[in-house]
């Protein structure tokens, strides 16, 4: 009878615990449309766009041998590195090499100029591009050394 007695306790014990750490589920939704949380949207648009196989058509994505991705490969790394070498060199025309500027000066890099002139503490930088006329003004502060 004792061990009867323990033995519905400890059912009983268990039922209570069960009980108390029991809650109502609440249902929160995930997509925005339906009342998520709108920072979702653009996560859920990148997932579906990327699950979609069927908006391009595998007859017209042209195939690209080895020798042709080697080729692409090889004149994206030697375009960026002749890039960054005229951006370097622009750069030290304009602020200078060891605080040695001068004023103003025209620097053409590949069909475009880049024409500037230090006033008043900063730089005043005006980009050109020469196929079309097109032009941006940037002005820069001077840093001090």
């Amino acid at each position: 009878m004792r061990k009867i007695t323990i033995r519905i306790m400890a059912i009983f014990s268990m039922a209570m615990t069960a009980q108390a750490n029991a809650g109502q589920i609440i249902y929160q939704p995930v997509n925005p449309n339906f009342g998520g949380n709108p920072l979702n949207g653009p996560f859920l648009t990148q997932q579906a766009s990327s699950n979609n196989h069927f908006l391009t058509n595998p007859a017209t994505v042209p195939q690209v041998n080895s020798t042709q991705s080697f080729a692409q490969q090889a004149r994206s790394a030697l375009l960026s590195a002749l890039q960054t070498q005229a951006t370097q060199l622009a750069v030290n025309a304009i602020l200078g090499v060891n605080g040695q500027a001068q004023n103003q000066g025209t620097i053409n890099i590949a069909g475009a100029l880049i024409q500037y002139q230090r006033t008043d503490g900063q730089v005043n930088i005006t980009l050109t591009d020469t196929t079309n006329g097109g032009t941006t003004q940037i002005s820069v502060p001077v840093p001090q050394f």
